[in-house]
């Protein structure tokens, strides 16, 4: 029963209302709506990336959905409460396809290499691009080494990433506030949307809270 109750308070709706979402591990601001490459998009929720065994925060992430294209998506899950989408794997699953656009949102929490962060999606992407040939979605080895090829400046604190998938499997990257570069490869941005959303994430707790606000862009 106090693990029910703890696990309802984790992924409690947000009311949308508002400009900002602070996620609460990190003090990270959010907007509840985000201008992308591919229009307005509303925030469905935070999480934090910790590594190693002390739990060091590197980075707080939010997702971000276009409304109508979720609404229309995602219409099987309308008027389920946040705690019911957190453990509902189908949910994840529909995420996954790509129906509509969509944007992780990554802001840093430390100092991290250049070098350093494009050797951690590559550990991260690497079994994910493999996992997609097998689905049938190829050329993710290739695209993953020109992702890698964005990280050359050090990631100060602060710094923000973003990371939209576009219509057409585009994935767009923005570094600082700049257009770093745009890879169109299905099975790339397949991965990089697991690594968070997927049946193994790196951060188990953050895949539930990251859809706490799901519902209200849904709607009843």
């Amino acid at each position: 029963m106090i693990a029910t109750l703890l696990l309802l308070a984790a992924v409690a709706p947000v009311s949308l209302q508002g400009a900002e979402v602070t996620e609460p591990n990190t003090k990270v601001t959010f907007p509840a709506e985000l201008q992308s490459v591919a229009g307005t998009q509303a925030l469905t929720g935070t999480g934090v990336r910790t590594r190693t065994v002390l739990k060091v925060k590197v980075y707080a992430f939010g997702l971000y959905v276009e409304p109508a294209g979720a609404r229309a998506a995602l219409s099987a899950w309308r008027g389920k409460g946040a705690a019911d989408l957190a453990r509902d794997q189908t949910l994840y699953g529909e995420l996954l396809k790509g129906g509509f656009p969509m944007t992780m949102r990554l802001v840093m929490t430390r100092n991290v290499g250049g070098e350093q962060m494009a050797e951690a999606f590559d550990g991260a992407l690497a079994p994910r691009v493999a996992q997609a040939a097998e689905r049938g979605m190829p050329g993710g080895a290739e695209a993953l080494q020109r992702f890698r090829g964005f990280f050359t400046d050090r990631l100060a604190s602060g710094t923000e990433l973003l990371f939209a998938w576009t219509p057409g499997n585009k994935l767009v990257v923005s570094i600082g506030g700049r257009q770093v570069g745009e890879i169109e490869n299905a099975a790339l941005c397949w991965a990089l949307f697991d690594v968070y959303l997927g049946p193994t994430p790196i951060s188990p707790d953050g895949k539930k809270t990251v859809v706490g606000r799901l519902p209200e862009i849904l709607g009843a």
